[in-house]
């Protein structure tokens, strides 16, 4: 707008002639909009001399060149606008790029071709290493399914250990001849007379507070290598807070002079465990007093691994596997069973105090040969047949370690006026918990939902800076923003439609 001239007075409604007021007070410094003139300095001298080098030309001419080629038509995003985007309508890519929280995607808008070209090339690099990443990362999940992390837990909530007390006794190795000799008596009725009872010869039973007597809660039971024991807390559940259990045990004088009671073998197992050659024992001779220390260690398993095959995680869940003679899985008893039901095939027959069904055939001595063949190949073999006896997935461990010192007994010698040492045959026995604190071990699963989440998450997060607002962005201009363009335009055509119809029946009417 041109500055009124100074005879005409300015109108009387203006107070102030803003267009006076905005006029340069120097006329010949005043430049017009835009247009600014670079200060020469020595820096400029320096790139004029160095634009001279032919290296410097050659590249040039080769960028220049490189730029006029034509790019493929899946790739023509990447040619930058001529124009400065007001004169053509933009894209939805260009729209996309401009408003997308995913990093580099602005480049596209605005920028040279090269720098596009360069910006593409990093994004596709990012997405492949996030590919590659995630690929790997469901991998191991696949490959190692499960994880254990350790807890701590109060040895008041995890139940006492059964403590099996066997004597330690000798049999005849039970040859051909021997099994002749023997006659019509049974397997079954051989092994019961050869065993010696060892729940008659504990005296004193206190348990946790020295006061309850635990002598009607012995049981005897036959374990898996066919022989006769005593156990405390057997297929029971109890809890102790540090006392635990206080045994006396005094076998008879014929026992001792036979010297069939050499000692007690201790074995701590879990309450519904069949002790076995393979459960952890401890010897503790006559005539001495021991004392156990037990520690616990619990496993146990989170509600997220039921979702997992039973071939993945490699143990079986807690009503999972059922057991003829058990209503508690444990990998020891199944393997007995596995054992029975192979010898079943082989013999025609079970040994006795083996677990079995009902139904099952006890073998007799002349049986007893094709049961020890079966061990044999067996043990060559290294494994059972057909047994999938895994592990539990909750069971507890029990670890221990025993103070041993010697009992004796003074009796009083009238002609030297002194106490002479005599040995005993007791055998006193106190197991307990070492510590308070017990260690637990938990089984979970590697990667579900939410690991995954925030693997992936993190990944792309790293790489490209995608979220969710991106995935919102991303469905919002590729399903919606094209839905709802469409759905405007027919409604315009359908418009445009109606007023063509309208306008011809007018002018039907008016010619009419």
């Amino acid at each position: 707008m041109s500055a009124l001239p100074k005879d005409n007075p300015p109108p009387p409604i203006y107070l102030v002639n803003f267009e006076n007021y905005l006029k340069p007070k120097q006329k010949n410094k005043c430049q017009p909009l835009q247009r600014f003139e670079k200060p020469v300095a020595s820096t400029s001298y320096l790139i004029k001399n160095i634009r001279r080098l032919k290296m410097l030309r050659w590249y040039g001419s080769l960028s220049r060149r490189i730029r006029r080629l034509p790019l493929p038509r899946f790739l023509r995003f990447l040619r930058a606008r001529n124009d400065d985007g007001l004169c053509k309508r933009k894209t939805g890519f260009e729209i996309y790029c401009e408003m997308a929280s995913i990093h580099g995607f602005h480049i596209f808008v605005g920028a040279k071709t090269w720098q596009r070209i360069l910006w593409w090339l990093l994004i596709c690099t990012a997405v492949m290493l996030s590919l590659i990443i995630g690929t790997m990362s469901l991998a191991m999940s696949e490959e190692s399914p499960t994880i254990r992390f350790i807890d701590m837990k109060s040895t008041a909530e995890v139940p006492f250990p059964a403590v099996t007390i066997c004597g330690l006794q000798t049999f005849p190795s039970m040859n051909s001849t021997v099994r002749e000799q023997l006659g019509n008596i049974s397997w079954l009725e051989l092994l019961e007379d050869l065993a010696t009872p060892i729940c008659p010869q504990i005296q004193s039973c206190l348990w946790e507070n020295r006061v309850d007597n635990c002598l009607e809660k012995l049981l005897p039971i036959w374990t898996l290598d066919q022989r006769l024991c005593c156990s405390f807390n057997y297929q029971q559940q109890r809890f102790s807070a540090h006392l635990g259990v206080s045994l006396v045990l005094r076998a008879s004088e014929e026992d001792l002079e036979s010297l069939t009671m050499k000692g007690v073998e201790v074995l701590i197992h879990e309450s519904h465990e069949i002790p076995n050659d393979a459960t952890p024992r401890f010897l503790v001779p006559s005539g001495s007093e021991a004392h156990i220390m037990v520690q616990p260690f619990v496993n146990r398993f989170m509600a997220d691994l039921e979702s997992i095959s039973l071939q993945k995680r490699g143990c079986y869940l807690p009503r999972e596997r059922r057991l003829t003679s058990s209503n508690v899985y444990h990998q020891s008893i199944c393997q007995a069973e596995c054992r029975s039901e192979n010898i079943m095939k082989s013999c025609g027959c079970v040994p006795p105090k083996s677990p079995r069904h009902e139904n099952r055939t006890i073998c007799d001595l002349q049986k007893m040969q094709c049961v020890m063949d079966f061990d044999h190949n067996e043990i060559i073999k290294g494994k059972q047949r057909n047994c999938d006896c895994l592990p539990p997935c909750e069971f507890n461990r029990y670890e221990f370690q025993g103070d041993i010192r010697l009992i004796n007994r003074m009796i009083y010698n009238n002609m030297s006026k002194s106490s002479i040492p005599k040995p005993t045959n007791e055998v006193r026995l106190r197991v307990y918990y070492d510590s308070p604190i017990a260690e637990e071990q938990v089984l979970d699963v590697f990667g579900n939902w939410l690991t995954f989440m925030g693997t992936f998450g993190g990944i792309t997060g790293l790489f490209m800076g995608c979220s969710f607002v991106s995935v919102f962005e991303l469905i919002f201009f590729s399903c919606v923003r094209p839905t709802c363009n469409w759905l405007t335009r027919q409604q315009i055509l359908w418009r445009r439609r109606r007023i063509q119809r309208v306008g011809n029946a007018g002018e039907v009417i008016r010619a009419g």
